[in-house]
């Protein structure tokens, strides 16, 4: 008898060599080669492996700068914090040394915060880069609130709703709101 799930996908770092950085108790913790590390204790190539990712993001480090964040400690910290926070099933550096930005943090600063979309990640589908509403809209999905109620919150017509249902459908390439559940589940938004 075989026990092993084949198909089971497990965090990047769990059991290979690839990074997952996460927040925990108010802490920048990183997941790789089968431990956990916290932000002082990170090896030093993942650190190296970020600051090469921040320089390929000139955003990303103008919205640090204009943040008034100039301690290269503290750039690396709010980076990873910003690109990285959540926990996922995506790695955050693959095994190969490959930064992936295709996560969603839900800082509790999204939509008042003045660097987002500069510093943050947007989500990128198949299709294309979910706004902001439509991040909105698909975490109301996730929940399972019902189209009149998700219109009522967000102060806008049926029509408007359906609108932008349809965007993220196209931009995901999946129909149907069952499946854009699905989807803001994936993506961490629930």
């Amino acid at each position: 008898m075989n026990l092993i799930d084949q198909n089971q996908k497990l965090p990047a770092g769990l059991v290979d060599n690839g990074v997952e950085f996460f927040i925990y108790q108010n802490e920048i913790r990183c997941l790789h080669n089968g431990e956990t590390f916290t932000f002082d204790n990170i090896p030093n190539h993942i650190i190296k492996i970020i600051e090469g990712d921040m320089i390929k993001n000139p955003k990303a480090l103008k919205a640090l700068a204009d943040w008034d964040i100039t301690d290269p400690k503290s750039q690396i910290r709010q980076y990873i914090i910003c690109r990285f926070g959540g926990f996922d099933k995506n790695p955050d550096i693959t095994a190969d040394g490959l930064v992936l930005h295709s996560e969603y943090h839900d800082c509790g600063r999204r939509g008042k915060c003045p660097y987002e979309g500069k510093l943050c990640a947007s989500i990128q589908l198949t299709n294309g880069v979910l706004n902001k509403r439509e991040i909105e809209i698909l975490k109301r999905i996730g929940q399972g609130k019902l189209d009149k109620d998700i219109c009522a919150e967000m102060f806008m017509a049926k029509d408007t709703l359906r609108y932008h249902k349809d965007q993220i459908s196209e931009k995901a390439g999946t129909l149907g709101k069952i499946a854009l559940a699905v989807l803001a589940y994936q993506l961490n938004l629930v």
